[in-house]
């Protein structure tokens, strides 16, 4: 196959090759389970790209998501997301009413906000609302309305016609799976859990029988069952995971799939072989990418480092979270929330060899500039102020001030439009939310009401301070402001550390803060001047 810069476009040729041009469905899945994290949301931006690369070769798409509701709940989170994507931390007494539905399918499970119908629908709305913000659309589809509809029924009878084959099948996967293992999980008429044991099938009857034992739950959560033995219909349970994910390829007739490292050392190696073997058809086309790390460290409740799509966009635009699912999805990601200025660095730098206003020596760093940049959901060339820049011109909180400031430091033309402002201020907003939850201690900043003047002030730092309100009065650049700060304390004979601190204590309370040049220009001229000159 051709050589492609963007990984997107080399999958896309392996499905054309596979099947040519006819339509093809990208298919991702994700089930309810709470607040789904970025690290989940890689199915779907991974397919977004591989169906944008396929559409430029003339291929309809359809970009397919699956909701697995029908799948037990397994633990209760201690935080979980409202509607809004707000994070809420359980109280014990909330912890302990929802415990008793562990076991229940998803959909079944009463919403904990009590805005929506279901745990189900809450968590999927909010998930699916957090990708649709990122200008990406896919087709969703509950798989328990599969089942009801009868979606399901062929590849369920392929599967229980030759119930020793599954479990022949399944053993080469699965260890100690029971000789009297049979394929399906059943709901409990009784308690509603869908940890059921079927006994029995019959397939022109379409009814299963069950007994509600106790059952482990991934191996790691244990349901009590209630004892019930009983006889209900086969639309009432669902299959298990690997054979329900190859029996959905067959539903969608699924040509493209992406999934992570997990699934490939798990299920895809069975789902494959289920494909070929009990449901005669060849598994999609797929592609694997890395684990996705958060500071550092794989995302957990436990490490409190759990973050949604709703969490990023209060920090970044859609176009910049996005692309950094564009990168390579073999190399593994470490997303430093943190310093997550440099990701938005990286992006406005990437935005700019589009655009030809930056050389580069890497000819494929401009191709591949060429080729994503244009699938982003971008609808115009947006102002974009230099990330850690807007962080500080954030402390102002006043619109007037921050558009006066922009144009004065030239971030912003003297004859912006409303649109250019908003952009800006948009930029300014965002960076400041990351400044206060997350960023770095110098730009987690507020400026101090009240002047408050330091005891140890002497007359040489009053002098190089008042020289310094009049070159901030006048037009400097960052640059040049950082570096007469140093020229001012030289002529006046003062530390230059020591008129840094007092500056610093002058503005924000506090000995130290972001680098003092470029924040005495984030700050409104006028405030700063008197400041400095201890008038206000």
């Amino acid at each position: 196959m051709t050589y492609r810069v963007f990984w997107a476009d080399s999958i896309a040729d392996e499905v054309v090759e596979r099947y040519g041009k006819g339509e093809v469905v990208v298919k991702c899945a994700a089930s309810p389970s709470g607040g789904k994290h970025i690290g989940n949301i890689n199915d779907i931006l991974r397919g977004y790209f591989i169906s944008e690369s396929l559409k430029s070769l003339g291929v309809k798409t359809r970009h397919v998501h699956t909701s697995d509701d029908r799948d037990p709940l397994r633990k209760i989170p201690e935080r979980m997301p409202d509607r809004e994507g707000r994070w809420k931390v359980l109280s014990e007494k909330e912890l302990k009413e929802l415990g008793k539905y562990v076991g229940i399918p998803y959909v079944h499970v009463p919403d904990p906000f009590g805005c929506c119908k279901s745990w189900a629908e809450h968590f999927n709305n909010v998930w699916l609302e957090g990708v649709e913000a990122l200008g990406v659309h896919v087709e969703d589809y509950s798989n328990d309305a599969l089942y009801a509809a009868g979606k399901f029924e062929p590849p369920m009878r392929t599967i229980l016609s030759d119930i020793p084959l599954a479990r022949e099948v399944i053993s080469r996967f699965q260890m100690n799976t029971p000789a009297d293992y049979i394929p399906f999980n059943p709901i409990c008429e009784n308690c509603g859990r869908i940890t059921a044991k079927a006994t029995g099938v019959n397939l022109d009857d379409w009814t299963v029988d069950y007994v509600c034992e106790s059952k482990s739950l991934a191996g790691e959560f244990e349901v009590p069952g209630c004892g019930h033995q009983g006889t209900t219909s086969l639309n009432n349970g669902k299959l298990p995971w690997r054979f329900e994910w190859p029996s959905q390829w067959q539903i969608f007739d699924v040509k493209m799939e992406p999934f992570g490292k997990d699934h490939y050392e798990g299920s895809w190696p069975s789902g494959q072989e289920i494909s070929k073997v009990i449901l005669k058809r060849q598994p999609p086309v797929y592609t694997v990418y890395e684990f996705f790390l958060i500071n550092g460290a794989k995302m957990s409740t436990r490490h409190g480092n759990v973050f949604i799509t709703q969490d990023m966009l209060d920090i970044m635009e859609p176009e910049t979270f996005l692309y950094f699912y564009s990168l390579n999805p073999m190399k593994q990601k470490n997303l430093d929330v943190k310093n997550i200025n440099f990701i938005v660095d990286a992006f406005d730098r990437f935005e700019r060899i589009y655009y030809d206003e930056v050389e580069t020596p890497d000819p494929e760093e401009k191709e591949l500039a060429k080729r994503v940049y244009p699938m982003l959901p971008i609808d115009h060339r947006k102002v974009r102020i230099p990330y850690t820049f807007a962080a500080m011109v954030s402390v102002s909180k006043n619109d007037e001030h921050i558009i006066r400031t922009l144009k004065k430091t030239g971030h912003l033309p003297q004859d912006a439009t409303k649109q250019q402002e908003q952009d800006a201020l948009t930029r300014v907003y965002k960076a400041g939310t990351w400044a206060r939850r997350y960023g770095p201690e110098e730009y987690n900043i507020e400026i101090k009401e009240k002047l408050e003047v330091p005891a140890d002030m002497d007359a040489a730092e009053k002098d190089a301070l008042s020289e310094l309100a009049s070159y901030i009065e006048a037009k400097h650049t960052e640059e040049e402001t950082q570096y007469e700060i140093f020229e001012m304390a030289k002529r006046r004979g003062v530390k230059p550390g020591k008129l840094f601190k007092t500056a610093y204590t002058l503005l924000l309370g506090k000995p130290r803060g972001p680098k003092l040049g470029p924040f005495l220009l984030a700050l409104d001229a006028d405030f700063v001047a008197k400041r400095l000159r201890l008038e206000a």
